[in-house]
C-alpha cells in the first residue's frame, strides 16, 4: 500500500468515524427518550415488549459503534505515530492538516502560508514520500 492510499484510508476512517459518532449520540439520546418514557408509563402495559426489544436493539447498535469508533481510533492513532516520526515539521503539519484534519489542499496551503498554489501540491508529494520510507520500513 501507498503512503498516499495509506492516508487518504485514514481521511476516510476520520470521516466515518465522525459519522459513527452522530449515530452513537443519536442512538443515546434516542435510548434515553425511551427509558424515562417507559419509566412514566410505569410497569409493563401493551406495547413495553416492543419498547424494551427495541432498547436492547439500540444497545447492541451502540456496542457496534463503539467498537468501530476504536478500530477507526486505532488507525488514525497509527498514521499519528507515522507522521510524528517525519524528521521535517513542515511535512508533518501538511499530512496532518490534510488528512487527520481533512483540510483541502486550498485550506493547508493558507494555513502554511504558500503563497504558490503548486507548492502545496509538490510538498505534500515529498512528505508522502518521507511517509513512504518510514512504511516500507515499517513492513519489514
Amino acid at each position: 500500500m501507498t503512503a498516499k492510499e495509506y492516508f487518504t484510508q485514514v481521511a476516510e476512517s476520520e470521516r466515518a468515524m465522525r459519522v459513527l459518532r452522530q449515530k452513537l449520540a443519536h442512538f443515546e439520546d434516542l435510548g434515553l427518550t425511551i427509558t424515562s418514557n417507559t419509566s412514566a408509563v410505569g410497569g409493563r402495559q401493551a406495547g413495553a415488549s416492543r419498547v424494551e426489544k427495541a432498547a436492547i436493539g439500540m444497545v447492541d447498535t451502540v456496542a457496534d459503534l463503539k467498537e468501530q469508533i476504536n478500530a477507526y481510533k486505532k488507525l488514525i492513532t497509527e498514521a499519528q505515530q507515522i507522521i510524528d516520526r517525519i524528521p521535517q515539521e513542515r511535512y508533518r503539519r501538511i499530512l496532518t492538516l490534510k488528512y487527520l484534519c481533512d483540510m483541502s489542499f486550498k485550506a493547508v496551503s493558507d494555513e502554511l502560508r504558500y503563497t504558490d498554489p503548486r507548492s502545496i501540491y509538490r510538498a505534500h508529494g515529498w512528505a508522502l514520500a518521507e511517509a513512504q520510507h518510514i512504511l516500507d520500513g515499517r513492513e519489514d
